[in-house]
């Protein structure tokens, strides 16, 4: 939940994302990180649970992710590839990308459903954009991709909690933020905005329910699971859904800038990615209560209405367009 005295905290948070877009020195783009992170550990500390813990975990892995960049900048004067190796590290790790995931899937299964989804999409969109001062080749993106998903795959499939399995899905999307910003930032924010209102309706509605488990959720109206469920597939990539949109965007700009393997490791995670949420979804309907069906739990919530109507026909407008 929103505190009006963290309302100050949200703007700047906006407006240093705003000047790393607008920058082109990786050393400003280092300074606006900082106060990126200076600005959100406030509202880390402010939710309940183990916030303090979190917070002080979020900070010293941001911090020793910056050194890593910080280096790796001052040593390009001598040593070009240094640049490349640690500053390219000290992003990925403040990403929280595989292998230097540890501590991103330890702060989102603990931390509540907001924290979750700015750690998903806000605090990283700006570390991502500083990736385009790498120019990575194919290669790189390929190994990048298939490392994110053999872990993400790997845990998913023994994962049954919520916040875990989202933290995880997160973590395959950030190959998909990866390969669109390298080939075209209007395809990256395209993507990355559909992402962010997918997961806004997923925080939503689990928020209102506080569900631990996929079989939990099963608790809540059988008007707020229906347009879960569907969510769920969205963000998994099934057509015709608004998250199959994003997926096509970046995957015709992929094909167009980069190469048709690179094109083909995106749609093969895609599809490991929805098979899983598949699997979960079907947990939860198989193994927990009935949802409820008494008078008045057909019933849509204002965020269930207003997602229900985006995943269908917006969805069929804007593929028209393409």
């Amino acid at each position: 939940m929103v505190f009006s005295p963290l309302l100050g905290f949200y703007l700047m948070l906006i407006i240093v994302l705003l000047m790393v877009i607008s920058m082109s020195s990786p050393f400003t783009m280092w300074v606006c990180l900082e106060l990126n992170m200076l600005m959100f550990l406030p509202i880390m500390s402010s939710e309940p649970g183990l916030a303090l813990e979190n917070t002080l975990k979020y900070f010293l892995i941001q911090s020793f992710a910056s050194i890593l960049f910080l280096i790796g900048f001052i040593m390009a004067t001598v040593f070009s590839s240094v640049l490349f190796f640690t500053s390219f590290m000290g992003l990925m790790l403040k990403l929280g990308a595989a292998p230097f995931h540890g501590w991103f899937i330890s702060i989102l299964k603990s931390s509540s459903m907001w924290v979750l989804m700015l750690l998903s999409t806000l605090q990283k969109c700006a570390p991502l954009i500083m990736t385009l001062s790498f120019n990575a080749s194919p290669q790189i993106l390929g190994l990048f991709l298939v490392a994110n998903l053999m872990v993400a795959y790997f845990s998913l499939s023994a994962s049954v909690t919520v916040n875990k399995v989202l933290a995880l899905s997160s973590m395959v999307n950030l190959g998909w933020f990866f390969v669109s910003v390298q080939c075209s930032l209007k395809a990256f924010f395209s993507y990355f905005s559909i992402y962010a209102f997918l997961l806004f309706g997923v925080v939503s509605l689990c928020s209102k329910y506080s569900p631990t488990t996929f079989s939990s959720l099963n608790n809540m109206g059988m008007g707020d699971g229906a347009v879960l469920i569907f969510t769920f597939m969205s963000l998994g990539g099934l057509p015709p859904l608004l998250g199959f949109l994003g997926k096509l965007l970046v995957l015709k700009t992929t094909l167009i800038h980069m190469s048709l393997s690179l094109t083909l490791l995106l749609v093969y995670t895609s599809l490991m990615v929805l098979n899983i949420y598949i699997s979960r979804l079907f947990f939860m309907l198989a193994n927990g209560p009935s949802m409820k069906t008494g008078l008045g739990s057909h019933k849509m919530s204002a965020e269930a209405g207003m997602f229900g109507v985006s995943l269908g026909g917006f969805t069929m407008l804007m593929m028209i367009a393409i």
